[in-house]
């Protein structure tokens, strides 16, 4: 079997997804390097919703967990907006103390992952009298980038070694030691171009498509959005990197069958033949 696997463009989060299980129902197997991007992260349709509507009601009858549910571990949707008349700052620290104690897991927590770090004795890392926010340091260089551009147009490429602007959500030191399970975001890509729009990359080293992919794609589009309106940059392109890709049509709580034609129904509201 080939290597990689690209499918065309997509306009939004849900018509990538229909594309992505599409492609991945030909396969018997799990399919290494899957490649996508959606266009307009921004963009839902009245079909749209309606497909996950439908999809959430099959996740709530086959007990796994709604796009929303996994949406919020990538940011936080319903939090933001319950504290945005308090500024980010306020919103992190309140998902930080009050939401996170709540839903914290091994996994599952990107959002943690990506606006706190902590040394090996668990203490937060500090940076002078605050605590690191990854996250927060990105909008940051981001929003300086936009308001002082470079002289040089090759300067608006941002540098790999930058840090600030690459936030892994893998962790060596707690997450090596899971055979299974543990977080299959790992990492985070920002990038910037010279007409100020604002690209993310997120590569996962597995990813499920039933239980887990349309609410992360759902995620990632909102955590695009939120650090393009901090920064006043442009919602460019989300791009997907799954170094594996996996139809989990069976699982234990409910039957292959059942998905095939939760897919089918899919689908066919998509336009997908």
């Amino acid at each position: 079997m080939p290597n990689y696997l690209v499918i065309d463009d997509s306009p939004s989060a849900v018509a990538a997804w229909l594309k992505a299980t599409k492609a991945l129902s030909i396969s018997s197997r799990p399919v290494y390097n899957l490649i996508y991007s959606i266009t307009d992260p921004t963009m839902k349709t009245a079909s749209e919703r309606t497909i996950i509507k439908a999809f959430d009601k099959f996740a709530l009858d086959n007990k796994f967990r709604t796009t929303d549910t996994v949406a919020n571990t990538i940011f936080p949707l319903d939090t933001y907006h319950s504290q945005i008349k308090n500024g980010s700052d306020e919103f992190y620290e309140y998902y930080l103390q009050v939401v996170l104690p709540k839903v914290r897991k091994v996994w599952g927590t990107y959002f943690e992952r990506m606006t706190i770090r902590y040394n090996d004795d668990k203490s937060p890392m500090m940076r002078g009298n605050r605590q690191l926010n990854p996250l927060d340091v990105l909008i940051g260089k981001l929003k300086g980038r936009i308001e002082n551009p470079p002289k040089t147009t090759t300067h608006y490429e941002v540098s790999l070694d930058d840090i600030s602007l690459e936030i892994a959500t893998y962790n060596p030191l707690t997450d090596g030691k899971y055979n299974l399970g543990g977080p299959c975001l790992s990492h985070v890509s920002f990038k910037i171009d010279r007409d100020n729009v604002l690209r993310l990359s997120a590569f996962y080293r597995s990813h499920w498509y039933i239980e887990r992919a349309l609410g992360n794609l759902i995620g990632l589009s909102r955590l695009l959005c939120f650090v393009a309106q901090c920064t006043g940059a442009k919602v460019g392109p989300l791009t997907i990197i799954a170094a594996e890709a996996v139809l989990d049509l069976g699982a234990k709580n409910r039957k292959a069958g059942d998905t095939r034609t939760l897919l089918a129904e899919c689908w066919k509201s998509g336009g997908i033949a």
